[in-house]
């Protein structure tokens, strides 16, 4: 059967626990996703990634917090001219709305999912917003995944602490399914394990210089900013170019719900906010 690769990358802190950066004020999430892509398309993405590389003499993968900051290796971006920049920042969008993929992640508000008491609940599991964020993107995946007769394998970018818990994460759905709340999810069409067992394949952690990787790296950054700044042109970007799962459903509220991007613990206030 053919195959969708899930590209993964995680933002912002995922300990629930850990004080909040006051530069982060205002939009302080938790996020894990990037970008479904089927396996036949992965070379063309990795060639529209190497043509905007050349195009700007770009040797270092591309970091999206690194160049909206034009820090570190990016930091030529800060002495380049307002010309270049805004010529960059058009082309790179361009790039990112015209790679074959669909944007998908679960994203949690941490100062909503401490107000909401889940921290003092879950207090002792410092790793359950990472968990958290990655099963249900996971989930959503797969549900695409079987409307294209699809099975899916996932690539996430390697970091030692974390690869093994992520793994586990992995092995678990297959081998026990979700462990959500069944009264609280039943709304969302949870999977079955059995389900998890015949559609996911493999996973394997990549290091940072994986190209579709970077890829994973902006996707999963503009999913999260999107949502508290409806003006980020990154979002804005691969939302028109129908890059986000919401969008690449034919506007179908029952699909969007199912298998859209998550977000979770967003305070009701804070959103109408962010949207006006």
């Amino acid at each position: 059967m053919a195959e969708l690769t899930f590209y993964m990358d995680e933002t912002g802190n995922r300990h629930p626990d850990k004080k909040s950066d006051q530069s982060r004020a205002g939009r302080d999430w938790f996020g894990f996703g990037g970008y479904l892509i089927k396996r036949e398309d992965e070379g063309h993405a990795k060639q529209l990634r190497q043509d905007i590389a050349d195009q700007w003499a770009v040797h270092d993968p591309f970091h999206i917090t690194d160049m909206l900051s034009e820090t570190k290796r990016f930091a030529w971006l800060g002495r380049a001219s307002q010309k270049q920049r805004s010529q960059f920042w058009s082309e790179y969008r361009d790039f990112l709305s015209t790679v074959p993929a669909i944007g998908l992640a679960c994203i949690i508000d941490r100062p909503g999912y401490i107000a909401r008491g889940y921290l003092e609940k879950h207090g002792n599991d410092r790793w359950l917003l990472c968990r958290s964020a990655f099963d249900i993107a996971v989930e959503r995946a797969v549900k695409f995944a079987r409307t294209q007769d699809r099975k899916l394998r996932i690539i996430f970018e390697s970091d030692p602490s974390l690869n093994a818990t992520v793994v586990g994460y992995f092995d678990n759905l297959k081998a026990n399914g979700l462990a959500f709340n069944k009264e609280n999810s039943g709304k969302y069409e949870p999977l079955s394990q059995e389900v998890f067992a015949s559609v996911l394949t493999t996973i394997e952690y990549k290091p940072k210089a994986n190209p579709l990787l970077q890829i994973a790296d902006s996707y999963i950054y503009a999913l999260a900013r999107g949502k508290y700044d409806k003006k980020f042109d990154i979002w804005r970007e691969i939302r028109d170019g129908q890059r986000v799962m919401d969008f690449a459903l034919g506007g179908d509220a029952a699909l969007i719900k199912a298998m859209g991007v998550k977000y979770y613990c967003f305070d009701p206030v804070q959103t109408k906010k962010a949207e006006a």
